[in-house]
């Protein structure tokens, strides 16, 4: 991972330069973002710690944001992204194949206030945040078992701060610390991709934790960062699904998600 985001860290860290430097407030301003996230993707899946299905993929997409700045520091922030790429997927029961498309999407709203320390702002924020992954894994393994589209979206709540210290009059540093308590999931393996199944399976995940860091040099147009997301949902409640002849039990693994990526964006407005 290092040998493949270092020549990107490299050449982002140095467009911020390229740009006529402006007074930078530490404090919180109208405004918004809006940028490109490359990074890697890996979801480990186990039972009772035995290994049961692995995803890895590496993503290019979009984000962006919006904050508007309200009385007595408080403020208000949207975010949202979208990420695209090809992952391999790797099943102990089913074999593996690779090449399969997946789309992750996350929409935010977050309330926060600026407390001024010294030469430091603090940002502590709270909010909701809405997850979905869509997994494409039509088609067989190398074991000649068909495997089935994956798709699961979580409802969170968000609850980090937001360090920023100035690097001078016209750039900061800001590190963003999270932590993200599941309220709830919903995961869905759709079998009737397969021929003879008449339902999916649809099960409920209602316990799980997360946590975001991300480290952010910014100027007054432009910003370039590293961020590492992570999950950690339990095992879900018992669903269904059918052939014809044939009603299966079975729940969604305890499962570990990463994201490692670096970011770029262009700030405008205030």
């Amino acid at each position: 991972m290092l040998k493949w985001t270092a020549p990107w860290l490299l050449a982002l860290a140095a467009l911020p330069t390229l740009v006529q430097a402006q007074s930078l407030p530490l404090k919180t301003v109208t405004g918004g973002d809006i940028g490109i996230q490359i990074f890697s993707h890996t979801f480990d899946a186990d039972r009772d710690g035995a290994f049961d299905m692995w995803l890895d993929s590496k993503k290019i997409g979009l984000a962006g944001s919006i904050v508007q700045v309200l009385e007595d520091d408080w403020h208000w922030g949207g975010e949202a992204r979208m990420a695209t790429g090809v992952t391999t997927f790797s099943s102990a029961a089913r074999g593996s194949n690779s090449g399969n498309a997946e789309t992750l999407t996350e929409f935010r709203l977050t309330l926060g206030r600026d407390f001024t320390v010294g030469q430091q702002v603090l940002a502590p924020y709270t909010g909701l945040g809405y997850r979905t992954l869509l997994s494409y894994l039509k088609g067989y393994t190398d074991t000649g078992y068909i495997s089935p589209t994956r798709s699961g979206n979580l409802v969170y709540l968000p609850i980090g701060v937001v360090h920023r210290y100035s690097l001078g009059s016209d750039a900061r540093l800001a590190t963003t610390l999270e932590y993200d308590h599941l309220l709830q999931g919903t995961q869905k393996t759709h079998y009737t991709d397969i021929v003879g199944y008449v339902s999916d399976l649809s099960v409920t995940q209602k316990k799980g934790k997360g946590a975001r860091l991300s480290v952010a040099y910014e100027t007054a147009r432009w910003s370039t960062s590293v961020f590492f997301h992570y999950w950690n949902i339990e095992e879900s409640e018992v669903g269904t699904y059918a052939n014809t002849t044939t009603v299966f039990s079975a729940t969604e693994a305890h499962n570990i998600s990463r994201e490692l990526g670096i970011q770029i964006r262009y700030r405008f407005g205030q």
